[in-house]
């Protein structure tokens, strides 16, 4: 299996687009200073540091009970819009991985789930703004009633063939579909005490 785990469309140190002035803490002014090819912004009056970690998020292959997976398309108003993707989003704080997967299934499709297990973890460097850690999780489809929401205006079943004409929003999301539809993805199993919650 070709396992693709990093997806770059940014710059070379994109993360100079994420600075700040001030330190959120004090309000004080901040200062760069180097870690090898790094830089991190650091606060001389109390010593806090602005470190610029990738934003954690997940994203599901639901499948059918036929081996079809449902894909969204993207609002106009968003970041791709009008692209196809994976059901998907960021892991707010205090939520576990699974919960979010949960949550924001049904937020995008109004599906619930049974969570199978994941199948990749992948970083994008979506642009110069935005770079994150998506857990890639498998699933099906277990009940509900299916329509968008959130920013998705549209849901489609899709096979192997219907795939192959997808225009995706994400380079990750059409590569982990592939590996789905050639039949040799592994899967990692869950933590199913957090899955019957």
């Amino acid at each position: 299996m070709n396992l693709f785990q990093v997806f770059s469309n940014s710059s070379g140190l994109a993360g100079n687009n994420r600075r700040l002035r001030y330190c959120p803490h004090c309000g004080a002014p901040l200062r760069l200073n180097s870690l090898g090819r790094f830089e991190r912004q650091k606060c001389e009056r109390c010593d806090f540091i602005n470190y610029l970690n990738p934003t954690p998020g997940i994203t599901i292959l639901i499948r059918s009970s036929d081996g079809e997976i449902l894909i969204g398309k993207r609002s106009k108003t968003t970041r791709y819009g009008d692209k196809w993707c994976l059901p998907g989003g960021y892991i707010e704080y205090e939520e576990s991985f699974i919960e979010t997967a949960h949550r924001e299934v049904f937020e995008e499709t109004g599906l619930t789930i049974r969570i199978r297990g994941i199948v990749n973890v992948v970083s994008n460097h979506l642009d110069d703004l935005h770079h994150t850690i998506v857990i890639v999780l498998i699933g099906d489809a277990a009940g509900g009633h299916q329509a968008p929401g959130d920013d998705l205006t549209a849901l489609q079943w899709i096979d192997r063939n219907q795939h192959e004409g997808i225009g995706y929003a994400f380079e990750a999301d059409k590569r982990i579909i592939d590996c789905y539809f050639d039949g040799n993805m592994r899967i990692l199993p869950i933590d199913d005490r957090i899955e019957k919650r």
